[in-house]
């Protein structure tokens, strides 16, 4: 009987590996946050590549910047630096909504997603891509890690910010 607990435990240790670990490092819920990996998951599933994982450090990050376009810059979008303290360059996806309670991070994902209709499978920067960098990130090979922060604009609306790493869209590479 010992040994049936231990590897139920090593299986569940094992399953849960696959999924995000409280706290997500940013204010949106587990849930949401595994929802939104999943979708970018399928998604990077559809053109073979791998898997990101969930990153609370790279939530923090995004988590932050929302805050700060919410608070600070009354809800614009602009992509921050897209480096953090060590040097590190991230990638970054931004969605506005203007009803905070109509939009998750999952409809911020599927939102980017939707981009895919304009692409034809070019090197990043070709003249005939346009509106692409969103879901050439989601989809960037090199790409392991994800994070997404909610920024609530005073005006009813909302900013989520993704940050991913590697940071992809290298002008003149393909992303896979």
């Amino acid at each position: 009987m010992r040994y049936l607990h231990l590897i139920t435990l090593l299986f569940t240790q094992i399953a849960w590996g696959q999924q995000i670990q409280s706290p997500t490092g940013s204010i949106i819920s587990f849930n949401d946050a595994q929802k939104f990996l999943n979708h970018h998951n399928k998604v990077r599933a559809a053109v073979i590549v791998d898997k990101l994982t969930w990153s609370p450090r790279l939530a923090k990050y995004a988590q932050q910047w929302a805050q700060h376009l919410a608070e600070d810059k009354r809800c614009k979008m602009i992509h921050s630096d897209c480096r953090d303290e060590y040097g590190n360059v991230f990638g970054e996806n931004i969605f506005w909504g203007s009803n905070a309670s109509a939009f998750t991070p999952l409809d911020a994902s599927k939102s980017w997603y939707e981009e895919k209709s304009n692409y034809a499978y070019e090197r990043v920067g070709d003249s005939r891509q346009k509106d692409v960098g969103h879901y050439t990130q989601m989809i960037w090979r090199n790409t392991r890690e994800v994070g997404v922060g909610i920024g609530y604009c005073k005006n009813g609306g909302i900013i989520i910010v993704a940050s991913y790493f590697p940071a992809g869209n290298y002008v003149g590479e393909y992303p896979y």
